[in-house]
């Protein structure tokens, strides 16, 4: 029987609309402006713009980003005339760096004073926090106290400032207070990434909605749900725009692999990101989507190993960001933006579920029906087919071959207004060309898609 997978996802009008409001954070490191060329921002996406990364020092002063005034000027210029907000990220990665400025009053004063300076000359709209890899006794009281002093103090100077913090996604031996931190933001942005990574010893996504120890839908409903309870338009749910690839012996999902802290080789595994810098991704990789954890993956032979490559799409990252609407939180974050080089697909689906007083006139919701090209195509594995229903009809779905044979019925049955996704997995097809074509009662429309193998 020839495999034919379909998850259809609806959204009404109505409820797009209603979201206009919410946060679309987009953090830009400062990596990504050295080559502008290859750097697509599109302002009509985001509402937020947080340059990545001015440093926090030990004595409480602050190094400016690289390229700040050649570079970020003109970036921020664009943004300021779209109305973002651009938000400063600080950031400290080392631990004893960080118990240094924490414990240190004056050092904490030193510092909230600097910040409110930067904020002030750069007339900036914000500052986000990102201190990672703390020990465990300083993230409760030392950085409870940091953000109580510097949410007080900033706001004194200015009530328009937004104070935010970046968090990790799980709540490990509970030493965060999320709800103490959440009190003294105006949001707190969940990084909702690197749950598996270099350091497991399983294939798997760097962000799985579901099915796994470590999934997003576990950080929302567990690590944070006193957030959450309280007020969830607090919490941003930040999503990557890249993946996790892995050298392994096995074709199937979750395949064991050795770590790569237990080997020398850079080769077992790589962060890749999406369609921009992915080094094992040839034409005839295969396209799969992992039902257990609502995430795609790709797999192809190199040699003597099997590459599993775990990165989300515009589908599987649309999942999370349904979620996150359906929770009610306070928007979605993006790292990062630059990640998905000049392709569109990220940022439009972002813009069909967040932003849509932006949207351009291309991507505006359609007022009749509509069958819109799948993705990708050619195509191997599984491909996306999307198509709109302005109402309730009953359609038909169905796949021919070039001589006009019917060789799969895919859908039929009632189905409500509304933009639909269809994950059409033709695994048991033979490589060539075919067409799929939707039916209603009014209407009908046929496109090509190409099966490579």
């Amino acid at each position: 029987m020839k495999k034919i997978l379909f998850i259809l996802s609806v959204f009404a009008l109505v409820s797009i609309n209603a979201q206009s409001k919410k946060i679309v954070f987009g953090y830009l490191p400062s990596w990504e402006i050295i080559d502008t060329a290859n750097l697509k921002i599109d302002y009509e996406t985001i509402t937020h713009l947080s340059p990545f990364s001015f440093e926090a020092l030990p004595d409480g002063s602050i190094k400016y980003i690289d390229y700040w005034s050649s570079k970020w000027n003109p970036i921020f210029a664009k943004a300021r005339a779209k109305n973002i907000k651009i938000i400063f990220s600080l950031t400290n990665f080392n631990p004893d760096e960080l118990k240094s400025i924490l414990n240190s009053s004056s050092v904490t004063s030193i510092m909230i004073d600097n910040i409110i300076k930067i904020l002030k000359d750069n007339s900036l709209d914000g500052i986000n926090i990102d201190f990672e890899g703390l020990y465990d006794e300083d993230k409760g009281a030392p950085m409870n106290n940091f953000m109580n002093q510097l949410f007080t103090k900033a706001k004194a100077a200015d009530s328009k400032y937004e104070i935010s913090i970046a968090l990790p996604p799980i709540n490990l031996r509970n030493k965060w207070n999320f709800s103490y931190l959440s009190a003294y933001s105006d949001y707190i942005i969940v990084m909702a990434y690197d749950y598996y990574g270099s350091w497991s010893d399983f294939t798997a996504p760097t962000s799985p909605l579901e099915g796994l120890n470590f999934t997003v839908k576990r950080s929302i409903e567990s690590d944070y749900a006193n957030v959450i309870a309280f007020n969830p338009s607090k919490v941003v749910l930040a999503l990557p725009f890249y993946g996790n690839a892995w050298r392994t012996n096995s074709e199937n999902a979750f395949a064991t692999v050795k770590p790569y802290s237990d080997t020398a080789s850079f080769n077992n595994y790589i962060a890749s990101t999406y369609f921009q810098d992915i080094p094992f991704m040839p034409p005839f990789a295969q396209r799969f989507f992992n039902e257990q954890t609502k995430s795609t993956w790709y797999k192809f032979v190199d040699g003597d190993y099997i590459i599993q490559n775990w990165i989300d799409d515009e589908y599987s990252l649309g999942l999370k960001m349904d979620y996150a609407l359906t929770k009610n939180l306070g928007g979605i974050g993006i790292w990062a933006l630059g990640y998905d080089g000049t392709r569109p697909e990220l940022r439009n689906i972002i813009k069909s579920k967040f932003n849509p007083t932006h949207v351009a006139a291309e991507d505006n919701i359609p007022t009749d029906f509509k069958l819109y090209q799948n993705y990708p195509n050619p195509f191997n594995g599984s491909t996306i087919i999307k198509y709109y229903l302005p109402k309730e009809n009953f359609i038909k779905i169905e796949i021919f071959n070039t001589i006009g044979e019917l060789v799969e019925n895919v859908y039929n049955g009632f189905q409500n207004a509304g933009l639909h996704e269809l994950v059409f997995n033709s695994e048991s097809f033979s490589s060539g060309v075919y067409f799929y074509k939707i039916t209603t009662p009014t209407f009908s429309e046929t496109k090509k898609l190409e099966l490579l193998k």
